[in-house]
């Protein structure tokens, strides 16, 4: 995967998305998607990429990274991300579910399988 840019998140077969897709902190997109906000400049995102792509087939709806590689995306400030990766959920734009990265970890398989969880409960 290439270290930086858009580029980096070509290979992984997912909608990119940017700024322009959301509208506040709504996302400009019907449906559930899961979306992870990533920076391709952070090494523990590279790592947990191919994790996300895993769950493609054990979350609901679309999977999705939301490019905040620029330090000056608006994404950061409007969902108040303080470490990649992190995942929202969005169903029909607005946010479902939250999972904020953890220092040093980003997100840990439990944390992932939780969310998969509660996900799999709300669409009961």
């Amino acid at each position: 995967m290439a270290p930086f840019g858009e580029s980096a998140w070509q290979p992984a077969g997912l909608e990119i998305l940017h700024d322009r897709d959301f509208t506040g902190t709504r996302l400009n997109r019907l449906g559930i998607y899961v979306v992870c906000f990533a920076a391709s400049w952070c090494p523990i995102t590279r790592r947990f990429i191919p994790k996300f792509l895993e769950a493609r087939n054990r979350f609901p709806g679309t999977l999705a990274i939301a490019d905040i590689t620029d330090l000056d995306s608006a994404l950061w400030d409007t969902f108040e991300v303080r470490i990649t990766p992190s995942i929202i959920v969005f169903r029909d734009g607005d946010v479902l579910a939250r999972l904020g990265g953890k220092r040093f970890v980003g997100i840990s398989d439990s944390s992932l399988v939780h969310l998969e969880e509660t996900l799999a409960a709300t669409a009961r």
